[in-house]
C-alpha cells in the first residue's frame, strides 16, 4: 500500500491542514475506487489511524482508499468560536479528494467510518447525506451531545453557551430529518467495549435509532475507551464492510 500526507491550504478554515491517505500501489488506468472516510477522535488527528492501528496491514489485499482529515476538536461542527470544520469537511475536502484521486462517487462505494468524537461526525454525515453513502460504522461513538462537557473543557468553542444540548446536533434529530427511501439503502454497524464510560449511551442509541429505517448491526465486546478496543474494532469493521 502506499501511504500520502497531503498539506494543503483550507480557504474555508484560513488554515493549512494535513490529509493523509491509504492507497493500493498499483491502481488500472482511470478506475475509481471504494473510499472509506476514516474519522479520528477528540485530542488525535488525521494521523491516528495509521500510527496507532495496523490499518495499513489490514487493507494491504484491498482497493480500498483510505482518507483521514485533520478535523481539530471540532466535533465535526462549524465552530462558534472557530472554523467551520462541517462546511470544510462537506464542501471543500471531500469534493476536492474526489477530484484529486481514483475514488468512486457512486454511493454503493463510499464508506464512512469514526471513533469516539469521529464516531458522532461519521454518523453526522451519513445521517445528512445519506444517499452519498452505502454504510456508516461508528466505532465507541458519542452520540449523546450531554457527556461533552465532562470529557472537553473548551466545548463551548464548538458549541457556544447552550448549543450541546441544541436539538439540530443531535443525530437521532438528524437522521429523523433524512428523506425514509434514501436512510433505508444505508447500514449501520455500531461497536462498543463494554467498560466504556458511553456504553449506556450507545445502548439507547441503538434502541431509538431503531425508530427510523436504518439496518444497524450493534455490537458489545469486551474492552474500553482506548486504542487497544479501537484496533481490534477496526478489523471488525473492515470485515463487516466487506461483507456487506
Amino acid at each position: 500500500m502506499a501511504f500520502l500526507e497531503l498539506t494543503k491550504s483550507a480557504k474555508i478554515l484560513d488554515l493549512q491542514t494535513t490529509v493523509r491517505v491509504i492507497l493500493p500501489d498499483i491502481i488500472e488506468p482511470k478506475k475509481e475506487l471504494p473510499v472509506i472516510w476514516l474519522f479520528h477522535g477528540l485530542g488525535d488527528n488525521g494521523s491516528a489511524w495509521a500510527r496507532k492501528t495496523n490499518l495499513e496491514q489490514l487493507v494491504s489485499t484491498k482497493d480500498w482508499v483510505i482518507i483521514m482529515p485533520d478535523m481539530g476538536r471540532s466535533f465535526y461542527s462549524d465552530m462558534t468560536y472557530g472554523g467551520k470544520y462541517w462546511q470544510y469537511l462537506t464542501c471543500e475536502l471531500i469534493p476536492q479528494m474526489q477530484n484529486l484521486l481514483p475514488i468512486s462517487q457512486n454511493p454503493a462505494d463510499n464508506y464512512v467510518v469514526g471513533n469516539s468524537m469521529g464516531g458522532y461526525g461519521a454518523l453526522k454525515l451519513a445521517f445528512s447525506y445519506p444517499e452519498k453513502f452505502r454504510a456508516v460504522a461508528a466505532i465507541s461513538p458519542v452520540v449523546d451531545l450531554k457527556v461533552v462537557p465532562t470529557i472537553m473543557s473548551d466545548y463551548q468553542g464548538v458549541f457556544g453557551e447552550n448549543g450541546v444540548f441544541d436539538s439540530q446536533n443531535e443525530l437521532l434529530a438528524i437522521a429523523k430529518q433524512a428523506p425514509v427511501k434514501d436512510l433505508a439503502t444505508i447500514k449501520l454497524f455500531q461497536i462498543i467495549g463494554d467498560e466504556d464510560f458511553l456504553k449506556e449511551d450507545n445502548d439507547r442509541f441503538h434502541t431509538e435509532i431503531a425508530s427510523v429505517p436504518i439496518e444497524t448491526d450493534y455490537q458489545v465486546l469486551p474492552g474500553n475507551h482506548d486504542w487497544i478496543f479501537w484496533n481490534e474494532a477496526i478489523k471488525k469493521v473492515l470485515d463487516w464492510l466487506n461483507h456487506i
